[in-house]
């Protein structure tokens, strides 16, 4: 998956699931860019904070969790962003 930074015209979300909620929230932040155990700023301004990457071959807990923010979407259906699932 390939994301244009430098493309102003639209912007790309994430939605993951912060270490300790059960719902995920969007957040502008590319997930790879900042560090496990990192406070992030969710869409909704809710800080979430980034859980440890899942060893390989194990799946992430986090795949089962498809509850979304409805702030987050209000917020993203609003402003047209570009979506995308991420698990740790």
């Amino acid at each position: 998956m390939v994301f244009d930074v430098f493309r102003r015209e639209r912007t790309d979300v994430f939605w993951i699931v912060g270490s300790g909620f059960k719902i995920r929230h969007a957040m502008t932040t590319l997930p790879g860019s900042v560090y496990t155990g990192a406070w992030v700023p969710a869409v909704c301004e809710t800080w979430l904070l980034i859980p440890t990457a899942t060893p390989w071959p194990r799946e992430p807990l986090s795949k089962a969790v498809t509850e979304r923010c409805s702030e987050c979407t209000e917020i993203i259906d609003k402003e047209q962003h570009r979506e995308h699932t991420w698990d740790y």
